[in-house]
């Protein structure tokens, strides 16, 4: 029975250091530090006003996101504008070729009058006014901003 005892004190001791190594290596942790910068970004796409002729401010790349969240506001109610006019997001991954962006896990276009938007993230994003709007010039001042996350 003693011979138990005398081999079990060393494997105890051997796993007690080894627990105390590997506590005090999580606190030496060279983990990143909670830097916005690193972990998102976020662009102004359109601070002016904006017709249907004008082209479509881009912002991009925008790297692999995990998340991408569109905010776009414009007034509805100046120069008698369409009440249900609604502004809509493209996305592209190359930014040449753009399509519909989609609301993330739906298959919904991206459109909305005046609020955000969480969209399938891509390389490439832009706001404007749908192919069928005719927004003549100057059109109404649209804010249109881009946030992603990493």
């Amino acid at each position: 029975m003693k011979h138990y005892s005398i081999i079990g004190a060393p494997i105890l001791i051997f796993v007690s250091l080894f627990a105390g190594t590997t506590s005090r290596a999580g606190a030496q942790c060279d983990c990143p530090k909670d830097d916005p910068a690193t972990h998102g970004a976020y662009h102004v796409l359109i601070d002016k006003e904006l017709s249907s002729s004008e082209r479509m401010p881009t912002a991009g790349p925008m790297g692999f996101a995990k998340t991408m969240t569109v905010c776009m506001f414009f007034d509805p109610t100046n120069k008698g504008y369409p009440v249900d006019l609604k502004l809509v997001v493209e996305g592209s991954i190359d930014g040449r070729t753009w399509f519909p962006a989609m609301l993330a896990g739906r298959e919904t276009q991206a459109a909305v009058a005046n609020g955000c938007v969480q969209v399938t993230p891509t390389r490439f994003v832009r706001v404007g006014w749908p192919p069928a709007a005719n927004i003549v010039a100057p059109g109404p001042r649209v804010t249109a901003q881009v946030q992603v996350s990493y």
